[in-house]
């Protein structure tokens, strides 16, 4: 069984070697074409697109600053502990820009000392019939988001009702967790696509959407996993 530790600070985002604070609105940045409801503001997730470098952009050390330090959601199974994002760290970036960074399937990372393997939560292949259901088989996404650890936050049912509203915006298993306007990669294809990748949140929770492999977006961004071994 999975065990919810709690939040923890850990790292930070840097980029051109400077610190950047995790975004106060973790949605999506721009509004022209999709907006979540009328009066909402734009989103200030940093985006990847405008300078697509990868030697620039990096996950280190925790700041003295905390005020701009990480937070991540820490599970631990087995051996193993589990550090999840509570929000997009970054958006216009695509699975494929991902991939060829390492950071779909795992890459080595040492913060503060501690050594992770640095992936994408699995979401699934398939939907359900209700994509507010998530994927039909078992899947991080699912099982982490979704709250079936021991102690996780739980969502409530009216997080997945439809349409968006400041209701979504304000839920308690959203100011945890950050999926209200975001669509978070997770590393499998979809069944159904080749060129297809599967991601998650946005409208609800667990919600299951599909994009292109190369698509950047201002909804579609990073959200990591930190994997270590206990």
């Amino acid at each position: 069984m999975i065990d919810y530790i709690g939040t923890q600070q850990l790292g930070s985002l840097s980029y051109g070697g400077r610190i950047l604070a995790p975004a106060t609105r973790p949605w999506i940045t721009d509004l022209s074409a999709l907006c979540p409801y009328e009066g909402l503001e734009p989103g200030n997730i940093p985006e990847f697109e405008p300078d697509p470098d990868w030697d620039k952009w990096t996950l280190t050390d925790t700041p003295k600053d905390l005020s701009k330090s990480l937070t991540w959601h820490v599970f631990e199974q087995s051996g193993s502990r589990y550090l999840v994002a509570d929000r997009m760290l970054m958006t216009r970036v695509s699975w494929q820009d991902l991939d060829e960074a390492g950071y779909v399937y795992g890459r080595d990372l040492v913060i503060d000392g501690r050594h992770f393997s640095c992936r994408l939560l699995t979401g699934g292949d398939t939907p359900a019939d209700d994509p507010y259901q998530g994927a039909t088989e078992a899947n991080e996404w699912d099982t982490l988001v979704g709250g079936t650890p021991n102690n996780a936050p739980k969502p409530e049912v009216r997080d997945n009702q439809s349409p968006l509203s400041p209701d979504h915006l304000n839920a308690a298993h959203n100011r945890l967790w950050n999926w209200f306007g975001a669509v978070s990669w997770t590393a499998e294809p979809v069944a159904s696509r080749a060129d297809g990748r599967v991601c998650r949140g946005y409208h609800g929770p667990t919600y299951f959407y599909v994009n292109t492999v190369d698509h950047r977006h201002e909804d579609i961004g990073w959200r990591p996993l930190l994997e270590e071994a206990l």
